[in-house]
């Protein structure tokens, strides 16, 4: 949203412009409160000190002894992409004329705020306009209509922009959850003493969002959502193929401190931000999927083999559908439920074994002879009238789509 459009607004109504009016077209995503930034004695040498493309709130508290801070602090501004500076006449009744001057001279919006307006509800009027005034319930609705391939294109950019309006042009999402423990149990994260199911409960979370934010170093790079019992890690840079973003991740789950040992993480391509947003989540998130089923720490959607090309339509509910009706036999039949929990199991390993016998024996601690008479059992209940080879493609095809659509971790 311009600036000009954003003064209009009536939260706005008390600022007056002194300087700038060139810079009223400014795109506007963001504001942010300045005041402690440039005291005295603050190193200030990271470019990432502020997100860009906001308005600045202060009430120039930071000179208030020393007039000459003022100049060297608009210019700052200016160079690190701030759409406006808006102050209260608090301390500085008037402002030096090298000011007003600098900010005229490089379309640089100076404002005085007349009224007693509150820094709080400006940032929530910028939010508001600007689509990122979305609570953490919507934004966790609209992750699953993401994944449903059920979000507009107008919601999708408003939901990027509430999660990580500063990201760069290129994207790669990382999508994460508790790694379980073997035994299956919900035992404690390794040295946490923390239940691995609560690691990221709305608390825990918390903290590891504002670890993250206070790390100056990560701001334009990098943005941390919870979802379900995980979340996603939003990591970005300037071009596609410049730098690391695995040793990237790395970087933000130490900053954040997220404990990466007692993670499973799903990794997406590098996409771009403006057009690859809703993929890119898409695809981090059944990468993890078969991180989890595969029981590896970290898979990338690019290596996902088989289940890269069923992980786009698992958002269909006619194929899902069609590959519960086939395997309905072993999932609710007739059969008792013991006998068909034996055979279904058996269909995974082999599946999983990539048809190799011996491997699903070691698998299922039996001999091969006892899988492949359960194949048969298999093959007589689902499907007698097909050919073995046609139906060992069709049972190949059902449990890998059936592995994908059904998973624990849920909301």
């Amino acid at each position: 949203m311009r600036l000009r459009d954003i003064m209009q607004l009536p939260e706005f109504s008390g600022f007056r412009l002194l300087a700038g009016e060139g810079g009223l077209e400014a795109e506007v995503t963001a504001t942010e409160i300045i005041d402690f930034e440039f005291a005295e004695g603050i190193e200030f040498s990271r470019e990432e000190m502020f997100y860009g493309r906001s308005i600045g709130l202060s009430s120039l508290m930071f000179a208030r002894e020393a007039p000459q801070m003022l100049l060297p602090a608009v210019e700052k501004l200016y160079q690190m992409g701030v759409c406006c500076l808006a102050y209260k006449p608090i301390f500085f009744r008037v402002l030096p004329e090298e000011v007003l001057s600098f900010a005229e001279e490089h379309d640089f919006p100076v404002y005085e705020i007349t009224d007693d307006a509150f820094f709080e509800d400006i940032v929530l009027a910028v939010k508001k306009a600007v689509g990122q005034d979305m609570t953490e319930s919507e934004i966790q609705a609209a992750l699953e209509k993401i994944l449903a391939k059920d979000l507009s294109a107008a919601d999708s950019q408003r939901l990027q922009q509430r999660i990580a309006p500063q990201l760069k042009r290129y994207i790669q999402v990382a999508c994460f959850c508790a790694l379980e423990p073997e035994d299956g149990s919900t035992g404690a994260a390794a040295g946490t003493g923390v239940e691995a199911a609560a690691l990221f409960d709305r608390e825990h979370f918390v903290r590891y969002s504002r670890r993250l934010s206070l790390n100056s170093r990560y701001s334009e790079r990098a943005a941390l959502c919870r979802f379900r019992q995980g979340g996603f890690v939003l990591l970005s840079r300037e071009e596609k193929e410049a730098g690391d973003l695995d040793v990237l991740l790395t970087d933000v789950c130490i900053a954040a401190g997220i404990p990466q040992k007692e993670i499973q993480v799903g990794m997406s391509r590098v996409l771009r931000l403006d057009s690859g947003f809703d993929t890119a989540v898409r695809e981090a998130f059944w990468a993890m999927r078969v991180a989890r089923i595969e029981n590896v720490p970290c898979k990338r959607f690019a290596d996902m083999g088989i289940y890269r090309l069923l992980a786009p339509e698992m958002s269909s509910r006619t194929l899902v559908s069609n590959v519960e009706s086939f395997l309905a036999p072993l999932l609710e039949g007739e059969h008792g439920e013991e006998d068909r929990a034996l055979l279904m199991e058996t269909a995974v390993a082999y599946v999983r074994a990539y048809g190799n016998l011996n491997e699903a024996a070691e698998q299922l601690y039996c001999h091969k002879n006892t899988v492949r008479y359960r194949l048969r059992r298999i093959h007589e209940i689902l499907a007698p009238t097909l050919s073995e080879e046609d139906f060992r493609e069709c049972l190949n095809l059902a449990v890998l789509v059936l592995t994908l659509s059904r998973d624990s971790w849920e909301g």
